[in-house]
């Protein structure tokens, strides 16, 4: 596996509820500077966003889709159950369960502030991406958890810039 000693070195701290030191779109230039094309492709398929179409290439990336589906699809059966709907239309993916997760998610839906809700999902979130970048230093599994948490960031900022965050509560509503 190749080491980015130089790339990861020069990259900045990140910790959670914190203003993004460096923006996501600046990550991924400096990164395909160092990075070969493949491993670029891999990069930028680390995302936050959900996807069923991602190719597991690396087990980091594996273990992060695997987990956020399953957070994602322990959300949805929560939310149809408090409006007395059948999950099964919103799962995605193969349909795992998971009683943390399913706790984690019960408690975010029952709250009455939306805002709350996203950032204690979020803080789930970003403890995975803590675990999966245990023992990773100088790879692109460091790599791969570098760009989640970047835009988990990113996320935030645009949530507690002026007009999001009444976008955010509309969203969640639904």
């Amino acid at each position: 596996m190749r080491q980015y000693y130089y790339l990861i070195a020069s990259l900045p701290f990140l910790e959670f509820d914190i203003k993004p030191p460096i923006l996501y779109r600046d990550f991924l230039v400096s990164s395909r500077e160092q990075l070969n094309e493949s491993d670029m492709k891999i990069l930028k398929e680390a995302t936050i966003e959900p996807s069923e179409d991602v190719k597991d290439v690396m087990s980091t990336l594996k273990e992060w889709n695997i987990f956020d589906i399953t957070l994602r699809n322990e959300i949805a059966r929560q939310r149809a159950s408090k409006r007395s709907k059948e999950p099964e239309q919103y799962i995605r993916g193969e349909n795992r369960q998971d009683p943390l997760l399913a706790q984690s998610a019960h408690w975010a839906v029952s709250q009455e502030a939306p805002i709350e809700a996203e950032r204690f999902l979020d803080k789930i979130r970003w403890e995975k991406i803590e675990e999966l970048a245990r023992g990773h230093y100088f790879d692109m599994d460091f790599l791969i958890t570098y760009a989640l948490k970047l835009q988990i960031l990113e996320r935030w900022e645009k949530i507690n810039s002026e007009g999001d965050m009444q976008l955010l509560q509309e969203m969640v509503k639904v």
